[in-house]
């Protein structure tokens, strides 16, 4: 079924004359004829029938116009939208974030990219490193900030933004709450809560404190993982540029000392929007906070 066949009934049926049909639908009378059987052949049955110099619509024609009208408004309603989107593109900054990278990291580029851009529409997506890249390579994200330990295809250009130690995060009530500083030894005891977007701290200090430390996995994002250590169940080690809300409080951890490199990340050779380009640029000129 064409939309030029639906819209030649439309028209027919509000005019119920052949020749102004065709005259309105700027086609020629035997072109609308033909396009109308079309039609009619596809819905099994005639939908118009001539009664002398009338034109009358069917039984089948009358049961079938609600629904080819409704077609072509979705089909008109669809073109309007798309040729006013053509009019006004919108400008938007899609970034994808990595295992236990928080938006507080880059949020000083994004800020003066939204003040030079009022419009900016900005969206920050968490997921695994495989996501990310899959998403980078379909053009569903501009660009990521990844550990940069992950692999990455040769088609990929990578930036480092910075290094980062960990945090201990703990309840306000924890022991260890009102320390400047933490080591694996103070931890002994404890449980540490860990996920696959937590950046893998807290494997990498479980590995090196042995059997003093135990782990929980709790899959979900890092805003969970703070959800349960305010509850009791345990602490996250999470990166040090991580936003931690009240009353949790973050402890660095010093000993042993587990650190990382972190690069912003974007599909090589593709162009780069007006919004892209200063965030990479600001990004790589250490304008991040």
């Amino acid at each position: 079924m064409e939309l030029a066949q639906v819209r030649y009934f439309v028209t027919l049926s509000r005019l119920l004359n052949f020749t102004r049909a065709a005259q309105a639908c700027n086609v020629s009378q035997p072109a609308l004829t033909r396009a109308i059987q079309r039609l009619e052949d596809e819905l099994g049955g005639p939908l118009v029938f001539r009664e002398r110099n009338l034109t009358q619509l069917t039984e089948l024609g009358r049961a079938m116009l609600p629904h080819l009208d409704a077609m072509l408004s979705a089909a008109e309603s669809a073109r309007a939208l798309a040729e006013a989107r053509r009019q006004q593109p919108s400008v938007s900054l899609k970034i994808g974030l990595g295992p236990g990278i928080g938006a507080a990291a880059i949020a000083g580029a994004v800020r003066e990219i939204a003040l030079l851009m009022p419009e900016l529409m900005v969206r920050f997506e968490e997921a695994a490193v495989a996501t990310l890249i899959e998403a980078m390579l379909s053009d569903m994200l501009d660009c990521a900030v990844l550990p940069a330990d992950c692999e990455l295809p040769e088609r990929f250009n990578a930036w480092k933004l910075y290094e980062e130690g960990a945090v201990a995060v703990l309840p306000a009530n924890h022991r260890l709450a009102n320390t400047k500083t933490v080591t694996a030894a103070d931890l002994h005891g404890e449980v540490l809560l860990h996920g696959e977007r937590c950046g893998g701290f807290a494997q990498l200090l479980a590995a090196a404190a042995g059997d003093d430390l135990r782990t929980r996995r709790c899959d979900g994002g890092t805003a969970h993982i703070l959800d349960l250590v305010a509850a009791g169940l345990g602490i996250a080690i999470l990166s040090e540029r991580m936003a931690v809300p009240a009353p949790l409080v973050a402890c660095p951890l010093v000993e042993p000392p587990i650190r990382r490199e972190v690069r912003l990340t974007a599909v090589a050779g593709r162009p780069h929007g007006a919004a892209l380009a200063g965030f990479i640029k600001l990004c790589r000129a250490g304008r991040t906070h």
